[in-house]
């Protein structure tokens, strides 16, 4: 066997204390920096690729809004949502069971406010109540059906009772004056 003098030993004993120090001190901070920073680079690279989706929806969305305003700016200046309502139950044959029509309009911004009526048919058929839901939501007008309710009458189950709102979104005077000067 090998006898160390005692010179070798501090020696191999102090190399061993300077590895460590190196290892404990240099080597693993080093590592477990790198590792963080690879996860916070997957986190930003996700962010990133979040960031790149929701661009895509504003655009989408900013696209659609562009068009809703031109379609709202080609519209009759005239035109009101409880006219536009009243015709097409007239058209379809069900104006006789309008119970009540209750208009109202809400300022949503500068340049937008949101027109509502609240309706109320009874003794009203299925077959002539479909044709009227379909040409309020096909309407090139931009009218929407917001809330529906229907049930059968009690004491004639084959007419029934519909409560309704419809909205449409309308340009306020000025913004409307404005998009009226660039058609």
């Amino acid at each position: 066997m090998m006898r160390f003098t005692r010179n070798q030993l501090i020696v191999a004993l102090g190399t061993i204390l300077v590895l460590l120090a190196v290892s404990l001190w240099i080597v693993r901070p080093i590592l477990g920096r790198r590792k963080k920073l690879a996860v916070k680079i997957e986190q930003s690279e996700k962010r990133f690729q979040e960031l790149i989706d929701l661009e895509r929806l504003y655009r989408g969305m900013k696209a659609e809004s562009g068009r809703i305003e031109s379609n709202l700016s080609q519209r009759p200046r005239d035109f009101t949502l409880f006219a536009f309502l009243e015709g097409l139950a007239g058209r379809d044959g069900i104006k006789g069971q309008i119970e009540f029509m209750r208009p109202s309009v809400k300022q949503l911004s500068d340049k937008h406010q949101e027109e509502q009526v609240e309706m109320r048919f009874k003794g009203v058929s299925l077959e002539r109540l479909i044709p009227y839901l379909y040409h309020i939501e096909t309407a090139p007008e931009q009218v929407r059906i917001r809330r529906l309710t229907i049930r059968p009458q009690q004491r004639n189950p084959s007419q029934l009772e519909v409560s309704l709102v419809v909205v449409t979104r309308k340009l306020s005077g000025a913004a409307q004056m404005v998009g009226s000067k660039e058609a």
